[in-house]
């Protein structure tokens, strides 16, 4: 029996990828470790969680690429997540005030993109339904921190995040069959 191969072989790595990645690793760790340091003598707010945090994004998206299934819609999701934990955590420990109003707008204006170019791309949507999903649950949860200081301040953010929500059930039901269906193949359940 010959088992058919569905992933392409990996190309090798360069030996100078290979060790830009090394030192980058080694960099990327010293600095996280002198910025917590410095934070922890010094006092004060915690900016270094914010340094931190950017370091291991740049890690992630630069040097830590995911070969196999790799789409700019999965990839998308990935920065959209890391842009609302890191507004998020400037939000909460730097200039607090500002994260409910904005976080929703960001996270309003990429699913608003994602779904144009998702209605777009009709032989290859069933591959991508499961990040718009996903893209759409991180709106839903977004609705308890916008509501922290809703009437007064918040009108903005709720509006933003109930267009959102709104847009994402419109997506659930128009792709429900194929949303059904590629979860059942992520998650090898039986589609016979």
């Amino acid at each position: 029996m010959n088992p058919k191969i569905i992933y392409p072989i990996p190309d090798r790595q360069s030996t100078l990828y290979r060790n830009l990645r090394s030192v980058t690793r080694i960099v990327f760790i010293l600095a996280a470790f002198v910025c917590l340091l410095v934070n922890i003598l010094v006092k004060g707010k915690p900016w270094s969680l914010i340094v931190i945090w950017s370091l291991f994004c740049a890690w992630r998206l630069f040097f830590s690429l995911r070969l196999v299934e790799f789409s700019i819609f999965a990839h998308t999701v990935k920065i959209t997540l890391y842009i609302v934990v890191l507004l998020y955590l400037i939000d909460r420990f730097l200039a607090p005030g500002w994260g409910e109003t904005v976080i929703p707008i960001v996270l309003f204006g990429d699913l608003l993109i994602m779904l144009v170019v998702f209605l777009m791309t009709y032989d290859r949507k069933e591959r991508h339904v499961v990040s718009i999903t996903m893209l759409g649950l991180i709106n839903l949860a977004m609705i308890p921190y916008s509501l922290h200081s809703w009437p007064i301040t918040n009108w903005i953010a709720f509006a933003f995040l109930c267009a959102s929500s709104v847009l994402f059930i419109v997506l659930l039901i128009i792709n429900r069959k194929q949303l059904i269906h590629e979860l059942k193949v992520r998650f090898n359940i039986n589609t016979k």
